[in-house]
């Protein structure tokens, strides 16, 4: 298997001068979500465990790192990474004026593992595009 990307021109600002670069995206034609049902299918073949005792497995874990997020816990799941909570709140003039009722969730992070990083970095990348310019040069040709 491969990662699909785009090429996108994107404004460079940064050395004083405008640039206009290229770099690859991840962010078009990507395919078709994985969903539960077949990670629990995938679980259910790698070990002992049935498809009914895996979609369990992982909405029971779903349902855990949640509680433990709710406490302010990061949660590691080994060879994977950590969950963690982030929260923000609005501006205040004083520290005191900052209470919890002006707290909120700002978002749930996750940071991969060094393993799982290096697993998902060997793979393959296949241009969209030059892939599209091929199949009409060679139908051009043809």
């Amino acid at each position: 298997m491969a990662i699909n990307y785009v090429v996108t021109k994107k404004i460079d600002k940064s050395s004083g001068s405008v640039k206009e670069l290229y770099y690859a995206t991840t962010k078009a034609l990507q395919n078709k979500p994985i969903n539960s049902n077949i990670i629990a299918q995938e679980l259910a073949q790698r070990s002992s465990l049935q498809n009914g005792d895996a979609i369990s497995v992982l909405t029971q874990l779903s349902d855990i790192i949640a509680e433990y997020l709710k406490q302010g816990r990061t949660v590691n799941i080994e060879g994977l990474g950590n969950f963690y909570p982030t929260i923000t709140s609005q501006g205040v003039e004083k520290p005191e004026e900052c209470t919890a009722d002006k707290v909120q969730l700002s978002r749930i992070c996750f940071k991969a593992s060094p393993s799982f990083i290096k697993s998902v970095s060997q793979t393959r990348f296949v241009s969209l595009q030059l892939d599209n310019m091929r199949k009409v040069k060679n139908k051009a040709k043809k």
